[in-house]
């Protein structure tokens, strides 16, 4: 890999690193590039990584982060050993991960259709101090009456993002899945709306038909990116088949341990001996 498009954040230790990186990499015939990137790496954390996947995924070539985030579940060198990323860049103690992308597409009250593209997270909210009543149906079929304040879509890397805080489930980020997580259901003498967060195969599709859409208003966010201001009525979300992301992992990366690193032990002080 010769050709190296480099995204990073503002942050002090993310310049100093980028500072350090560039001479590294010309010195060594790499050429730092902004078109036709061989590789693309990143230097922040996991939300760095997210907006450089956003910008720069019709590249279609993988990512590689180094972290000097505080998370970084995508991210695979560590700031004092950025001299591994010539183990990435020669092809060596590697593997390329391929994650998955969810596409929704929003129909609003006036008929026009907006798509776009999560990695992490699809948020479908109501906006005003009203419970949202959406009927849900899975692969066409009617699942649901719902009421309460919206959902979270997620795929398996988005789990431990919004979705885990609000009780969605873990999923290893291997398994071909993901996952809807409803948002303060209110359950009551005439609906029983779902309650827990349910995981779905891969080949699922996801349909939201908001109730009263012109009086109850809906915002679709995407890893944070709203897609309309407009009344939002119909809601179609799977699994992207025209777009993968791949992401480079050291052969050291392990999900257990990094899960119980920076989830579970995060900023405590008993330890497992």
């Amino acid at each position: 890999m010769k050709r190296i498009l480099i995204h990073s954040n503002s942050r002090p230790i993310s310049i100093q690193v980028k500072n350090q990186l560039v001479p590294l990499l010309e010195k060594s015939g790499k050429m730092i590039v902004r078109e036709n990137p061989d590789v693309i790496v990143v230097i922040g954390g996991d939300g760095t990584m997210l907006s450089a996947i956003r910008r720069y995924k019709h590249f279609k070539t993988p990512f590689v982060g180094i972290d000097t985030g505080t998370l970084g579940f995508l991210t695979t060198i560590m700031p004092d050993r950025i001299d591994q990323i010539f183990e990435v860049l020669d092809g060596k103690n590697y593997r390329v991960v391929e994650y998955p992308l969810l596409i929704v597409n929003s129909r609003t009250l006036s008929g026009e259709v907006y798509t776009d593209y999560a990695f992490n997270e699809i948020i479908i909210k109501h906006v005003e101090p009203k419970l949202m009543e959406a009927k849900v149906y899975f692969n066409s079929r009617a699942f649901n009456y719902f009421t309460g304040d919206g959902f979270i879509i997620s795929t398996p890397i988005g789990a431990t993002g919004y979705a885990i805080w609000a009780g969605g489930a873990v999923m290893h980020t291997d398994l071909p899945v993901f996952q809807i997580t409803p948002l303060t259901p209110n359950d009551n003498s005439v609906n029983r709306p779902m309650g827990s967060t349910m995981i779905l195969p891969e080949d699922t599709y996801i349909d939201i038909k908001v109730v009263n859409a012109h009086k109850r208003k809906v915002i679709v966010a995407c890893d944070g990116n709203k897609l309309s201001d407009e009344y939002i009525e119909d809601i179609h979300v799977k699994v992207a088949d025209d777009v993968k992301v791949h992401v480079i992992k050291s052969d050291a990366f392990d999900y257990f341990d990094l899960f119980k690193r920076k989830i579970i032990d995060k900023n405590i002080r008993r330890v497992l001996e």
